[in-house]
Order: structure tokens, then C-alpha cells, then sequence
């Protein structure tokens, strides 16, 4: 359907601007142009030419989203089968002529389809109030679609007739037309003609009430609905039904599946005019060229809260693509908002489609129900209830515990939707993958909706005694709830998500929620098991959500479907509170590992220019680098994840963005230590002499195949992946003293080359990561690693016993450098003759 709207003001003339507007398409148009195009030509038997006078100051006429066919080589798609191929038409001025009743318009033509480029017309003509006909001509400019012309732009020019009644009502809510070429058969710039059609809404006169009302008058749905307030009735209709799918739950005559209302025009009073489009899918519709698209006419029944309408079928006519008209208004349909939500029936919008035809009658069909789709229920404002209709079957189909496992496992009381809810990762037989989401819509007598605010109370079809099971006066372990699970699974093409509407038990002393489902095909299923066992809320690692989607049927119904296999690894609210809490502690820790590390690495560089003579010669060139790309790599690691990593990104948002302020903060102060590292590195380089630099290849040629040696093994142990090398290096940074313990023995060093503040403290900073992480394990279940902040797997081997090796390692090579900074750096080799192999060709050693 389309829309049509009258502007109300326009800014200059048409006749004094149509001079100009003629003159200016030559320049653009080279093949053919307005100016060349005589309007008494083509148009003078439909509406004569008259001279204008003045604008018009009232209204002019545009169609916002028209529907068209035809076109020949002009469009790639079919747009009789393609509902996306519309039409706009917009005009720029309006003016009154000598005739009464003729105006001059000018406007543009545009048509969108959904693989082509936009093909626009600039025509100017007139339109007769009287006979509601409108005539112009003009032209365009067109980009071939064809690959051997691909980007060649042609030239078009065309007669547009088009009927556009001044005011309508349902029988002649139409407007239809064509678009003639006026380039020559054979020429290449001819083209099919353009069939148009538009739903009008230019002035409507309500013409059906009387038959609407006479027939929904007889039929009377026993079934509670909410009212609207009559200040608000117009914008709660049109926000609640415009646009909104509706299924279909049976046949109208012709196979259409789904229903939309589109173009909903309301008054004060109630009264509204519409267009309804029908579908086999439910995401696209049929255009009005279409014989089975509708028009309707009604008003809100304030005393019934139902919405009553008289609806018509459009027809095309046999003779002309562009000749539709509206008859067989025989059709009544009633659509209102149901209080009450049970397991077969979750939408927010249900209603009735009838025949006012005689049984016997061609076209004659019986009462069908049709509802929204989804369970959209925070978007109705009123005391929306659930009543459980399937407890009792599901009870006896599960087995639950009541209170006989409490103390051993805890989980989810049942009481918040945030612990209830998660995402649902599904396999199924063969192996194909799927994702959905199991939304909460009711728990015991608390009913949800789409939002997390309580909105009625709900209600059960079994006794208050059988909702429950108190255990020895404690709170209750058997819930009902109801439930809304969407799922798509990754290998079917089409790109509408499969529902399933739930409604069980759930037993909060085990975790087991075990309910019934219904799904909605040609018919409802609703055999259908759902079991699933949610995760403790003290976990252990790798425990998660996990359960089964079955049919009951027989495998040889054509309903029968195998089980569906499901898991989640959602975390629970208060895992999410504390995750947070564990982010802001952990760049708390990294703030304060990164600030020491810069005091001591400030400190090693005063020291070093106090005792340039003592400290310099003795420093480690290899044990400094491994400090610079220690600071280095993580800062990279740290800015490449903020990009790449889209866990992360969503655990911080999380956050409120606070985290990520921080987490600036963190990368701002690792650059400071690497440009601290770096300028140590600098001021010991400065420094260096052949004889100082023999004993610092002999140290790095010493350290060099100890760390070829573990690469080797990480590759032998088939540990994949870059990760694996980078937690390796990480290991190697957790050792950085290894290079300057092999330069003390080489050199026989002796003095205070490394302030005890400056490896002590650098030690620290590597051994804590690795005693939080111990803490973190037995604290935190790792949901979202990648949540990590500090001690973060990226960067090193985290584990029980990697978290005990790399802290004892670290603080046995600060007591080695400390005892051979005060004895010498050879008092920690018991055989003479290996400390002599080592220094082999350092004459610097002492005898």
C-alpha cells in the first residue's frame, strides 16, 4: 500500500519556475527533454493545458510509498513477485489556472527497487479536480544494469497518467496510472511501460460504518480485553498494529499465511481507514497490484474495546496492468488486547476474520483467529495477567526433588528474571549449530513481559496448594514459570527466527527447569519436552547450563523432530556483580604493580648515573631488554584486544564505560614503565667497551639456548597458536634475572650493580600476578577469561602449578643476585673447573 499527504505550503511558483526548470533540462538531458516534449501531444484529451495564475495555498498531493510493475529491462527484479519495488512521487509546485478546477503541477518521479539504482523522473503537467486525472510529461536519466553497460547512463522521456481522486472513499481509495515511454520502438532509450498503483489518503469519506458495525455486532468473543484511553485510542492503535505480523490461523480462500496493517489514518472520533497487506513470509507482503490485498474501514468499540472493521478485496481488471478496483466488501474483522496470556496464546494482539457471505456463496470462508506475533508485552500499558494451563501435565512428566538436595549444591531461588533468563547455544543430530535466547515472561505469580518491572499478578488453573512445595517452613522450591525461546540455527537460509512459547516447573532445590512447549507451523505443536539444568551458583570450572529440547510424538509424525541439544555459559546476576567488582580490584592491583615497577626502574637509573664506574659496566644488557619487552608486548596485546575482541568490549560495557576509563588509565602508565625500561637500556648501552661486550655475548649465548630449549618443548608439546609462544615469553620475563646472574659469574662481579629495591621490587611485580590468579581460581569461576585485567592468560601461563613455579623461581633468582653481589658472582658454582669453562676467553675474572 502506499501513502498519500498534502503538504501544506509551498515557496515559489510553478509557472515561473517552469521556464527556467525547461531551459535547464537540455543541458542535461541530451537524447530528449521537456522542452521537447509537447504536453497537448499526449495529454490534451485528459486534462487541456490552461495558462496558470497564482499558487495554490491549500495543498498539494505526494504518494510517499507507491507500488509498481512492468518496466521491461528497466529493473532487474520482478516487481509483481518483489514487494520492495516502490514509487515515489513528490510535487514541487502547485498552481491554479484560467480553468477553475485544473491546477499546473510540477514533480519528481522516483522509482526504488531493491537490486537497482534509483531511476528519477522530472515531468510537469495538470491535474483536474473534477475528474481526479492527472497528466505530465518529462524525462529522466538511467544507469544501464546490463554488465556490458554497466555505469552507461541513457536518457528516457515519458507521459505520466495517473487517476487521483481529489477525495476518496473505500471503493475508490485507489490510485492507479501508468508510465508511457515517448522514445520510439526499437530505440534504445525506449521502455515497458511502468504500471503504478498507490493507496490514497488525499481526503476520505467514511462511507461502511453502518455495515462494519452491523457486522460485529452479532459476534461476540468471550474473552477480557484492555480498553485505551480516548484522548490516546488513535496513537495506541496505530502503535500497536501498524506494521505488527499477524498469523494467520486459517484460510481467507487463497494460501497467505500472515497479515499486516499498513497507512492507518485515525480520527478523534475512533474511526479509521487502512490497508492490510497478506504474505506467505512472514517479513514481506504482497503489493496492492496483487488480487488478494485488502482495504478496510472501522472504528474503535469503546464499549467492547475491540476495534471493528468492513473490509474490501482488490481487484485488477482484465483489460489494463493499471486498472484495480476495490469490491466483494463483505469481509468483517475484529482485533482487540487480551488480558489474560496462556501457553498457546502469548500475543498481545488477537483477533477475528470472518465472511459476511452466505455459506454458499463463491468466496464465502469461515471464521478464522489470527494473533501478533512475539510476546511484545511491555508495549501495552495495562493489567496484563498469565494463567498456567500445563503445570499438571508437565509435573508428571518430571520428577522433582522439593527440598531433599538443600545444603548440597545451591542455585537460583527463582525469584529474579536476570538469574532465570540466558542466551542458548543449540546442536542438533547432524551437527548443525544454532543460537537463541530463553526469555522469562512469568515466574510463580509475577508476570514480566518483555521489560524486568512486574506487571500483574498470574494465575493458574490448579489449586494454591498444588503451585507449591514448602520445605520445613523455608521459602518455596517449586516455581511455575513460563518462558519465550527464540532460536535460529546457522544452516537454514531463511532469516526468520523459530519460537517456542514454554510454560513448567522450576525446581530451585536441584536447578532442573522442565517445562512444556508449543510451537506455531501450519498448526500449533505443542509436544514438545523442554529440560534443562541450570549451573550451580558455586560452580566448578566448566560446569554450565545445559539441557535438551525433545519432541513427544512419534518419530513417523511429520512433527517429530530430533532432540536439540542445549548449553549456555550466561553468568548469573550476582557472578556479574562480582565480576565487576573483581575488574575495578584487578586494575586497582595493575595501578599499583605498574606504579612500583616505574619507582624501581626510576631508581635502578639514579642509581646508575650516582655510580656510572660500578653499576653501568655490570648491568645486563640481555636481562634490560627482556624489561623493555616485557612493558612492550602488553601494551600492544592490551591496545590490539580493545579492537579485535568483541567479549571484551561486551563485558565492558557492562561496565557503564567506567572500566574502560581505567583500563587508559592502565595503558597510559604500562607506556611510562616501557619508556623508563627503554631509557635504562639507553643509559647502559651508552656505556659499553669490546672487553664489556665480549662478557655480555658470553652471558647471552649462555641464556640464548636454555630459552631455544623451551621453545623447542612448547612446540614438541603441541601447544598451537601465537598465545602459546606469548605466555611463553611471558615465563622468560618471570626469570629476568637469568641474564644477569650468568653476566655476574662471568665477570666475577662483586659491588651493588642492582639496587636490591630496583630486582626485588621488579621480582614482586612478577610473582603477584601469579599468587592472584591462585586466589582468583578457587574465588572466581572463569566465565569470560577474556574479562581478565590482571594476570590475564594473554601475557603468561596461568595454572595451579605454573602459579608456583614462576613466584619460587623469581625470588630464587633475587637471593642468587643478591649472594653474588656480596660474595661474588662465582661463589655460587661449587666446581671451579665449570666456573673457568664459562669465563673462556674473559680475562676480566678474577684469579
Amino acid at each position: 500500500m502506499a501513502l498519500i499527504t498534502f503538504p501544506t505550503f509551498f515557496d515559489s511558483a510553478c509557472y515561473l519556475q517552469i521556464p527556467l526548470f525547461l531551459i535547464l533540462l537540455p543541458a542535461l538531458f541530451s537524447s530528449s527533454s521537456a522542452a521537447e516534449i509537447s504536453y497537448d501531444d499526449h495529454c490534451s484529451s485528459i486534462v487541456p493545458q490552461s495558462i496558470a495564475t497564482s499558487l495554490r495555498f491549500g495543498s498539494a498531493f505526494s504518494i510517499s510509498n507507491g507500488f509498481f510493475s512492468g518496466g521491461g529491462d528497466l529493473f532487474r527484479s520482478d516487481s509483481d513477485l518483489n514487494g520492495s519495488s516502490s514509487f515515489q512521487f513528490h510535487s514541487t509546485y502547485l498552481y491554479k489556472t484560467r480553468s477553475p478546477g485544473t491546477y499546473q503541477v510540477a514533480g519528481t518521479l522516483s522509482f526504488h527497487d531493491s537490486i537497482q539504482t534509483p531511476l528519477t523522473f522530472h515531468a510537469c503537467g495538470f491535474w483536474s479536480e473534477s475528474s481526479g486525472k492527472l497528466c505530465m510529461v518529462g524525462d529522466g536519466g538511467f544507469h544501464r544494469p546490463e554488465p556490458q553497460h554497466l555505469g552507461e547512463t541513457i536518457y528516457l522521456s515519458a507521459v505520466l497518467k495517473l487517476d487521483f481522486p481529489k477525495t476518496s472513499t473505500i471503493t475508490s481509495s485507489l490510485v492507479s496510472g501508468s508510465l508511457q515511454s515517448l522514445d520510439p520502438a526499437g530505440s534504445p532509450n525506449h521502455f515497458d511501460p511502468i504500471w503504478l498503483s498507490a493507496y490514497a489518503q488525499n481526503g476520505y469519506d467514511y462511507t461502511m460504518i453502518p455495515q462494519a458495525n452491523s457486522s460485529c455486532s452479532p459476534r461476540r468473543f468471550e474473552e477480557e480485553s484492555l480498553g485505551f484511553d480516548p484522548v490516546w485510542t488513535c496513537y495506541a492503535l496505530y502503535s500497536h498494529i501498524h506494521g505488527r505480523t499477524y498469523r494467520l490461523g486459517g484460510s481467507l480462500g487463497f494460501s497467505s499465511r500472515y497479515m499486516a496493517f499498513f497507512n492507518i489514518i485515525c480520527q478523534r472520533d475512533g474511526l479509521l481507514h487502512l490497508s492490510i497487506g497478506l504474505s506467505n513470509v512472514s517479513s514481506r507482503y504482497e503489493n496492492i497490484a496483487s488480487r488478494i490485498s485488502l482495504v478496510g474501514e472501522g472504528y474503535w468499540d469503546r464499549s467492547r474495546n475491540q476495534l471493528c472493521l468492513l473490509a474490501c478485496r482488490i481487484l485488477k481488471g482484465r483489460n489494463s496492468k493499471a486498472n484495480y478496483s476495490v469490491g466483494d466488501c463483505t469481509i468483517g474483522l475484529s482485533l482487540w488486547v487480551p488480558v489474560t496470556m496462556t501457553l498457546q496464546s502469548r500475543s498481545n494482539i488477537v483477533g477475528r476474520i470472518w465472511s459476511n457471505k452466505n455459506t454458499n456463496d463463491v468466496g464465502y470462508f469461515s471464521t478464522i483467529s489470527f494473533q501478533s506475533l512475539g510476546s511484545h508485552m511491555n508495549t501495552i500499558a495495562g493489567p496484563i495477567k498469565y494463567k498456567y494451563t500445563a503445570v499438571e501435565s508437565v509435573r508428571s512428566s518430571c520428577r522433582v526433588s522439593g527440598g531433599a538436595t538443600r545444603g548440597m549444591r545451591r542455585y537460583p531461588n527463582g525469584r529474579s528474571r536476570g538469574d532465570m533468563g540466558f542466551s542458548i547455544s543449540l546442536k542438533d543430530d547432524g551437527g548443525g549449530r544454532g543460537w537463541g535466547q530463553a526469555r522469562v515472561l512469568s515466574i510463580g505469580d509475577t508476570y514480566y513481559g518483555d521489560g524486568d518491572t512486574a506487571m500483574a499478578p498470574a494465575e493458574s488453573s490448579a489449586s494454591a496448594a498444588d503451585l507449591v512445595e514448602v520445605d520445613d517452613g523455608h521459602d518455596s522450591m517449586i516455581r511455575n514459570v513460563s518462558y519465550v525461546i527464540n532460536y535460529k540455527f546457522i544452516s537454514v537460509p531463511s532469516d526468520e527466527a523459530l519460537e517456542i512459547a514454554a510454560e513448567g516447573i522450576y525446581d530451585a532445590a536441584s536447578g532442573t527447569l522442565c517445562m512444556q512447549g508449543c510451537r506455531f507451523l501450519d498448526s500449533i505443536d505443542c509436544e514438545i519436552l523442554i529440560k534443562i539444568q541450570l549451573r550451580p551458583l558455586d560452580p566448578k570450572a566448566g560446569e554450565d547450563i545445559r539441557g535438551t529440547i525433545s519432541s513427544t510424538r512419534n518419530k513417523r509424525d511429520s512433527l517429530y523432530f530430533h532432540p536439540i541439544e542445549v548449553s549456555s555459559d550466561s553468568m548469573y546476576e550476582s557472578e556479574a556483580v562480582d565480576s565487576m567488582w573483581r575488574m575495578d580490584v584487578e586494575i586497582v592491583m595493575a595501578l599499583v604493580s605498574l606504579t612500583l615497577s616505574c619507582i624501581c626502574i626510576r631508581s635502578q637509573i639514579l642509581h646508575a648515573k650516582k655510580h656510572p664506574d660500578d653499576a653501568l659496566p655490570s648491568m645486563s644488557i640481555s636481562m634490560l631488554v627482556l624489561l623493555v619487552l616485557g612493558y612492550m608486548i602488553p601494551s600492544v596485546l592490551n591496545f590490539e584486544a580493545l579492537f579485535v575482541n568483541p567479549k571484551r568490549q561486551n563485558v565492558l560495557l557492562r561496565s557503564g564505560g567506567w572500566i574502560e576509563v581505567n583500563e587508559t588509565i592502565v595503558r597510559v602508565m604500562s607506556t611510562v614503565a616501557f619508556f623508563l625500561s627503554f631509557r635504562l637500556l639507553q643509559v647502559a648501552w651508552s656505556l659499553g667497551s669490546p672487553e664489556k661486550s665480549k662478557a655480555q655475548r658470553t652471558a647471552l649465548m649462555v641464556c640464548l639456548p636454555l630459552y631455544v630449549a623451551g621453545v623447542l618443548l612448547v612446540w614438541l608439546l603441541q601447544l598451537q597458536g601465537w598465545e602459546e609462544l606469548i605466555s611463553y615469553a611471558g615465563l622468560v620475563l618471570d626469570g629476568f634475572l637469568l641474564p644477569q646472574i650468568i653476566l655476574n659469574i662471568c665477570r666475577n662481579s662483586r659491588g651493588n650493580t642492582l639496587t636490591a629495591f630496583f630486582y626485588l621490587g621488579i621480582t614482586t611485580t612478577r610473582a603477584m600476578p601469579h599468587l592472584y590468579d591462585l586466589y582468583r581460581a578457587r574465588r572466581y569461576v572463569p566465565h569470560f577469561s577474556s574479562s581478565y585485567i590482571y594476570a590475564s592468560g594473554d601475557g603468561n601461563y596461568y595454572s595451579s602449578i605454573w602459579d608456583l613455579i614462576a613466584p619460587c623461581q623469581g625470588f630464587a633468582f633475587a637471593v642468587i643476585v643478591y649472594v653474588q653481589q656480596r660474595y661474588g658472582g662465582g661463589c655460587v658454582l661449587p666446581v671451579r673447573s665449570l666456573l673457568s669453562w664459562l669465563s673462556k676467553g674473559s680475562p676480566v675474572i678474577s684469579q
